[in-house]
């Protein structure tokens, strides 16, 4: 998982002020990516599935409110590509 040094590094926050926001960001993220099949316990994580964490918090951290679809879209697609492999696939 995402670390909260490594999430502000790629936030590009040097404040502690915003310390919580991204802790709870970095557990949405990744509890998203457990809910659609992704193995989140992976030790390490693979580097595709790391990339999309960031997304999402980085994601999540710039619209703190509700996003459209078309707000979406291209988050939707990058973090899809990019956890495709990593997936557990159903019947």
């Amino acid at each position: 998982m995402v670390s909260l040094a490594d999430a502000k590094a790629y936030l590009r926050i040097d404040a502690d002020d915003d310390d919580a926001v991204v802790e709870r960001l970095i557990a949405a993220a990744s509890d998203h990516l457990k809910s659609i099949g992704v193995d989140m316990e992976a030790a390490p994580l693979p580097p595709s599935v790391e990339q999309a964490q960031y997304l999402l918090i980085s994601h999540f951290y710039e619209n703190r409110e509700a996003t459209g679809p078309t707000t979406n879209a291209a988050i939707d697609f990058g973090v899809d590509r990019l956890i495709a492999p990593h997936r557990e696939q159903g019947i």
